[in-house]
């Protein structure tokens, strides 16, 4: 990590009125710090089995602390190095830099406020990679621990413009898949051929190796009451066909099978019949509209100038379906991170789990995918938001406006 990355942190601390940014890891607890520092991951990345500290101030020679066992580990980081055996000699090295920075005069307006992987009694898990007794350890030096959440997002949990290219183009892969899969369900159901959730699960996975791709897990293939499931996974001992007159609900998530690569993440829907129920269409439109209330809200903020947060986002979705009358069975967030991993550790569009406060900024990728689970049949639409050039870009294209039906 070269030191104009250094000294873009640095600026970032002294806007938000930090003292420093003291980043840890163990055994890889710590994803954004490893990101954030762009660690090298892989058979040929450095050895880091014991726990190293890398301390960022807000002006300043970074310090790197780090074990006697793996003393080169953070070389790749500029800063002095602090070398420790013993868990006291460790106990020393932490309260000497942060005791020598607290004494530096550096500090100003900031006080005494060091930012680590940590939230407030754990509101927002996905930043909480810091264990309770290091933030112990940290604050018996004389700091306060403050969460790096949005510092995390802004040097973490963003995309360069070669990523936001790389994720489109996967993304055109991906929603072609899966239409070739509803393709294939109507070409099935017409001439009658056995059909069900696990073989067209497995037809999709084909066409990902087909073209290059790979996943955390196997796609979703969901028919009627199964799609009701928020986390179904279709197995042999559940496996239902796929006939006429059936629900069809389809996940799929992948990436290009290299390093570095980005996710997309699609979720379509459609009835596999001349016409879909009214309950069904009733449903596919409340989830529709807050889908696309979710994704105005972004773009009407971003051309207003005014800042928006995972948590806004998430209130816009779910107020249209609270609306409509669905509101108890919308039961998860509207939309996660996206990035290298289909659940990065970016910002979430989450009011309901967790209240995320982060902003979404320049670079920012996420699922927008409001959700309604009847006993009977469940309705998600999932469609990509990019930040890219200040506007707000679904990367998903077309992406359903109604629910279709496959079958004369």
């Amino acid at each position: 990590m070269d030191r104009d990355r250094i000294a873009r942190i640095q600026e970032a601390l002294r806007e938000e009125g930090l003292l420093g940014w003291l980043l840890f890891d163990f055994h890889g607890v710590n994803p954004i710090a490893r990101s954030v520092l762009e660690m090298a991951d892989g058979p040929t990345a450095p050895k880091t089995t014991r726990r190293w500290f890398y301390l960022v101030p807000a002006r300043g020679e970074p310090q790197r602390v780090v074990h006697r066992l793996e003393p080169r580990s953070l070389d790749h980081l500029p800063g002095e190095s602090r070398i420790y055996l013993t868990w006291q000699e460790l106990d020393r090295a932490l309260a000497d830099v942060i005791g020598r920075l607290l004494a530096s005069g550096s500090s100003g307006p900031a006080g005494a406020k060091i930012a680590m992987e940590y939230s407030p009694l754990a509101r927002l898990p996905y930043v909480s990679r810091v264990d309770a007794g290091t933030v112990e350890l940290v604050r018996g030096a004389g700091a306060e621990v403050v969460s790096s959440a949005d510092l995390a997002q802004r040097f973490g949990g963003v995309l360069p413009p070669a990523a936001r290219e790389d994720h489109r183009r996967t993304g055109a892969i991906l929603h072609g898949v899966i239409q070739g899969a509803l393709e294939r369900a109507r070409e099935l159901a017409r001439s009658g051929a056995r059909l069900t959730e696990v073989s067209l699960q497995a037809w999709i996975q084909e066409r990902f190796a087909e073209a290059g791709l790979v996943s955390s897990d196997p796609p979703t293939v969901a028919v009627n009451a199964h799609s009701g499931d928020p986390h179904f996974t279709p197995a042999p001992d559940h496996d239902a066909p796929i006939v006429p007159g059936d629900f069809i609900l389809i996940d799929a998530w992948a990436k290009a099978a290299r390093a570095g690569a980005v996710y997309a993440d699609y979720t379509q829907v459609a009835f596999l019949g001349p016409s879909a129920p009214e309950r069904h269409r009733e449903v596919f439109a409340a989830v529709r509209d807050a889908r696309d209330a979710a994704i105005a809200a972004v773009g009407d903020a971003l051309r207003a100038g005014r800042a928006i947060r995972g948590c806004d986002v998430d209130d816009a979705a779910r107020g249209v379906i609270r609306e409509r009358g669905f509101g108890e069975r919308f039961v998860h967030r509207t939309g996660h991170s996206i990035g290298t991993e289909v659940h990065a550790n970016g910002v979430h569009l989450d009011n309901l789990e967790t209240r995320d406060e982060r902003r979404l900024i320049e670079g920012t990728l996420v699922s927008v995918e409001p959700g309604v689970y009847l006993d009977d049949f469940g309705v998600r639409s999932e469609v990509n938001l990019l930040i890219d050039g200040g506007e707000a870009i679904v990367t998903t294209q077309p992406i359903q406006r109604e629910l279709p039906a496959l079958l004369p």
